[in-house]
């Protein structure tokens, strides 16, 4: 059994320990499993499953295994009808913009562009001009580079049939150049721009995954003149976090990560 908190209600605890076990193995654990998985004694874990039974919570088969039951599922359904997972994301980016003080987004792909899906706005007075629904080329932005990571270059030129067409001076119109910068991006695990859709601008971009599968990224963005060093590896740091985070949930949730974004 996992290592106990001293101020959380044991009984409690368990009840949550066994529900997480079946979940994670419906049809798999008799009581003589679920009390070797957990650690607990028969008589202490047959009453907590014979009421959970009772009440809807899990089924016991004719083979003496345990499933999750219907309570469970209606429990779940309710959370899903309160639960809106663009505003966790606005918190977590939120997170990240009151240390850093500066503009943090999450964005997916839609065709080849960026589309912003969240911002949270800096504090200061100079600050990144964007809009939540804005589409801008992804090769043009660390966020899109982030989201064309897993991309082969063909696929990418099959993107931009067109060519890469510059947004500012500074913006990368040359694939090999930008699978340059992919390939190092890889290996780092940031994604880059330096004033390649706003002009005096600096970010710094992740791709978020599911299992293995790059489905949005985040970044911050960043004024040239309060750029430096520190602000640098203070970003990378914020961006790891919250990635982790942003992971975990979309991982976690039972639920195609599609419909949530809608």
């Amino acid at each position: 059994m996992k290592e106990e908190n001293s101020s959380l209600h044991r009984t409690t605890l368990r009840i949550i320990e066994t529900l997480e076990l079946i979940a994670d193995n419906p049809g798999r654990f008799t009581l003589s499993d679920i009390s070797d998985n957990l650690q607990i004694p028969k008589s202490t874990i047959s009453p907590i499953l014979h009421t959970l039974v009772h009440k809807g919570f899990l089924s016991l088969g004719s083979d003496q295994h345990y499933r999750i039951g219907f309570s469970a599922y209606n429990i779940g359904t309710g959370f899903l009808h309160q639960f809106s997972f663009l505003d966790e994301i606005e918190k977590i980016l939120s997170d990240v913009t009151n240390v850093c003080m500066e503009a943090s987004h999450f964005a997916v792909l839609s065709g080849g562009d960026v589309l912003y899906l969240k911002k949270v706005n800096s504090p200061e007075p100079i600050r990144m001009v964007s809009f939540v629904g804005n589409k801008i080329p992804a090769y043009s932005t660390a966020l899109g580079k982030a989201l064309l990571l897993n991309l082969t270059i063909s696929d990418i030129k099959k993107l931009y049939p067109d060519g890469l067409v510059p947004v500012t001076e500074h913006t990368i119109t040359d694939f090999t150049e930008l699978k340059e910068q992919l390939l190092k991006a890889r290996q780092e695990g940031y994604v880059y721009e330096v004033e390649e859709s706003n002009q005096y601008i600096r970010c710094i971009a992740v791709p978020i995954r599911k299992a293995e599968k790059i489905v949005a990224s985040i970044s911050v963005a960043t004024p040239v003149f309060r750029y430096d060093d520190r602000k640098e590896a203070l970003i990378k740091t914020l961006l790891s976090n919250a990635q982790y985070k942003i992971e975990t949930l979309i991982n976690t949730l039972k639920i195609n990560y599609e419909d949530l974004i809608q």
